[in-house]
């Protein structure tokens, strides 16, 4: 799970954006909503990234997220945007939540699931979720699938670095560290750290420790099962290619609630 308070949480939300610009799946999300409709259920909104876009086609689109400052950014206007409804947003943790509404669509977008890190907190997750579809509802589930390379490399050689200016000039430079591996748990210890330099030569170290799972293919099949749901679709990345050996290193899975 990926918690932060204060200042630190103020400045992840402030900078998460710009530090997923490089995903390139809205339009994949926005295709998905066009084709089966809403209201949609955005599970793990955080600033509305995917959420505005699909708002912005017509849709009615609801999104809940545990973190309150990145909801404080989804709920900003969005300038030149023209909603026929505009998205709703609450603070909720997604392994148990009441909404006042049933979806037709509910979405995990960039891997959310996996940010819970027991069986147990999936199941209550997929549970809640089913609760609140329509019977024929379906649900999509973005992970990423993993590598068993990847896996067994030396998490000392898993630090990524990435550097960008931010909206009032400072610089940032984000460092993301894979500290251990839990494989009986099939989970990993990772830490973000922001050093940010100001104009005014002012600087900022902000950490955040953070926990994430992995589950492979047939894992989140029979988890589906097991929760009341029907895989319908299985696709390796946001240009629907297949899930196979040449996949770009997606796992999304289409799921529709069984009665």
């Amino acid at each position: 799970m990926f918690t932060a308070e204060g200042l630190t949480a103020r400045r992840d939300a402030e900078y998460y954006d710009l530090f997923t610009d490089w995903r390139h799946d809205i339009d994949f999300y926005t295709r998905i909503a066009l084709q089966h409709g809403g209201p949609i259920l955005e599970l793990g909104c955080g600033t509305g990234r995917i959420t505005h876009p699909i708002a912005a086609t017509g849709i009615e689109i609801d999104g809940i997220d545990i973190a309150a400052e990145r909801l404080q950014i989804a709920r900003r206007p969005h300038t030149g945007a023209r909603y026929q409804a505009s998205p709703r947003f609450c603070t909720a943790d997604m392994r148990r939540f009441t909404l006042d509404r049933t979806y037709g669509l509910a979405i995990f977008p960039f891997r959310v699931l996996q940010e819970l890190t027991t069986t147990r907190d999936k199941i209550d997750c997929l549970q809640c979720v089913h609760t609140h579809l329509d019977h024929d509802g379906l649900v999509l589930i973005d992970n990423y699938c993993p590598s068993i390379s990847y896996l067994a490399t030396d998490p000392a050689r898993c630090t990524t670095r990435t550097e960008k200016s931010g909206p009032h000039g400072e610089r940032i430079l984000r460092t993301q560290h894979v500290i251990s591996r839990d494989y009986a748990n099939q989970t990993q210890q990772l830490q973000v750290v922001y050093d940010i330099t100001h104009p005014d030569g002012s600087t900022e170290h902000l950490v955040i420790p953070y926990e994430t799972s992995y589950m492979f293919r047939f894992e989140v099949e029979h988890l589906l099962a097991r929760c009341g749901f029907t895989i319908t679709q299985l696709w390796g990345g946001y240009d629907f290619e297949p899930f196979d050996n040449n996949a770009p290193g997606e796992l999304i899975v289409l799921a529709r609630r069984a009665a």
